[in-house]
């Protein structure tokens, strides 16, 4: 009896040997989360492009730091991720975030620029135009403002006020960094008064008195040929018909033939609005030394920009 018990005891304190010298076969070691490690993990996946991942890195990041100082700048590469990924409404919802909890942040400038660089991405001038007048009016003077001073004047370019860009253009300060690109643009604009357009007017005159005629005037021969034949084919199949008294079919054929040259005018003024936005795309990106600007925070606390050169 006792040596069974001795050797339960013994037993027993094997057992406590094994567990204590295998602790990790039993307690799985705890995961230490760094704040930089996770800020940088994000930052790897925003720099691959998937800035889905990014965003939720981030996000994991501030839950986890709330306190910890680079949390507005996460914030604000989160609004930038969104951006990357044409996800306007999330990325101004993130950089308003900033400016509500932090007006006084020197981020809160940038997340103010930022909002009006998703208006200009989505193609909502007047909200973008807003934003950037804003930025130049709380900010005078700053790397911010000269870079909504650039914006503005692209946002009068995409709208195509030709001299409305290039005023803006030419108020550029010497100082700022886009100066000479400026000063380039300003004079380039100007070119945009003299583009040749069509009149489309004239292109739906032109298409009433000879189908295919309105085409023809902005060099769309092929459509030109098509709508001449058509129309050409039912004016003479009606004409036909009423010539042998099957007035019912000629009747038909006028009606359908009425539509073909309706639809002939609208057509060709269509067409001519088409051609001419066509001249000013082409206009505006012909243009050289334009900047595409990516902005990105740098540092702790710090703005920077990065511009990439587009030709």
């Amino acid at each position: 009896m006792e040596k069974i018990k001795i050797k339960g005891l013994v037993t027993l304190i094997c057992c406590v040997v094994v567990i204590f010298f295998n602790e990790s076969a039993v307690f799985p070691k705890q995961i230490v989360l760094e704040s930089n490690s996770q800020f940088s993990f994000a930052r790897e996946y925003m720099a691959k492009g998937e800035y889905g991942r990014a965003v939720e890195e981030f996000e994991r990041f501030i839950h986890f730091f709330p306190e910890d100082p680079e949390v507005l700048r996460a914030r604000c590469l989160i609004g930038i991720c969104y951006l990357n990924d044409h996800k306007y409404d999330a990325a101004r919802e993130s950089l308003s975030e900033i400016i509500k909890t932090n007006p006084d942040s020197p981020f809160a400038g940038r997340a103010l620029l930022l909002t009006g660089e998703s208006y200009y991405q989505e193609g909502l001038i007047r909200e973008a135009e807003y934003y950037f007048q804003l930025v130049m009016d709380e900010y005078d003077n700053s790397d911010l403002a000269y870079t909504a001073r650039y914006r503005l004047g692209w946002t009068k370019l995409k709208e195509s006020r030709w001299r409305d860009a290039s005023s803006i253009f030419e108020k550029t300060e010497y100082s700022s960094p886009y100066y000479d690109s400026s000063r380039l643009l300003a004079q380039e604009c100007l070119y945009g008064e003299a583009l040749p357009y069509k009149t489309p007017a004239l292109a739906g005159s032109l298409a009433a008195v000879i189908p295919g005629l309105g085409h023809a005037y902005v060099s769309r021969y092929k459509d030109a040929a098509v709508a001449f034949v058509l129309n050409g084919l039912f004016i003479w199949a009606a004409i036909e018909s009423f010539d042998h008294d099957h007035d019912v079919l000629g009747g038909i054929l006028s009606f359908l033939e009425v539509g073909w040259y309706s639809g002939n005018i609208y057509s060709a003024v269509n067409v001519t609005h088409k051609y001419n936005r066509k001249i000013e795309s082409d206009f505006r990106r012909g243009m050289k030394d334009q900047f595409d600007i990516n902005l990105f925070a740098t540092g702790k606390g710090n703005i920077g920009l990065a511009l990439t050169y587009r030709f």
